[in-house]
């Protein structure tokens, strides 16, 4: 009997997958190619984040193209030495605060056109203050990125970021509520 149901389940999955690709959402295609793309990018991004909660914000422009597009609640920049600029200014956005913050990002939605890409997801910053206290979640936003890859590597061409929640006081002079471009 137990042979019976692994051979089902194997025929089963045989079939699926003489299927061929499927849909991943309406319109979309999955490949073995674009869902490998979508490891990269989803990597990137979380990579990006990493560095952010190391301190390594003077690395971040790496991520971008050199004619990239950063917008930060508003704050334009454009070029990778002037991403590298605002996030060199970024240190003193908010009170030094002991501990350790983690970015936790959700609900990514990638689609995968060639060497192009878009990216959304949701980002959670939360704050471990010691070792005995819960974290705290200190902010929340959304991103959208349009993602190019070059010589076999994937790049933020455009980034759109936006607070929904706990937004440090040196964006209030650009920031405004709106949804991405």
């Amino acid at each position: 009997m137990k042979h019976c149901v692994i051979f089902a389940a194997v025929a089963a999955m045989a079939i699926v997958l003489s299927l061929g690709p499927g849909p991943a959402v309406a319109g979309e295609t999955v490949t073995q190619e674009t869902l490998l793309d979508r490891i990269q990018i989803e990597d990137l991004l979380v990579r990006y984040y990493v560095d952010m909660s190391a301190g390594k914000s003077h690395d971040l422009a790496q991520y971008y193209t050199e004619d990239a597009v950063l917008d930060v609640n508003g704050t334009i920049s454009k070029g990778r030495a002037a991403i590298e600029k605002l996030y060199g200014g970024t240190e003193g956005g908010r009170p030094a605060q002991e501990g350790r913050m983690h970015m936790i990002l959700s609900n990514p939605v990638i689609s995968v056109d060639g060497n192009t890409a878009k990216a959304w997801v949701i980002w959670t910053g939360v704050m471990n203050d010691n070792i005995r206290t819960a974290p705290r979640l200190l902010e929340q936003g959304r991103e959208y990125d349009e993602l190019v890859k070059r010589n076999g590597r994937w790049y933020i061409q455009k980034r759109f970021v936006t607070a929904d929640s706990g937004m440090p006081a040196m964006w209030d002079s650009t920031y405004k509520p709106r949804e991405h471009r």
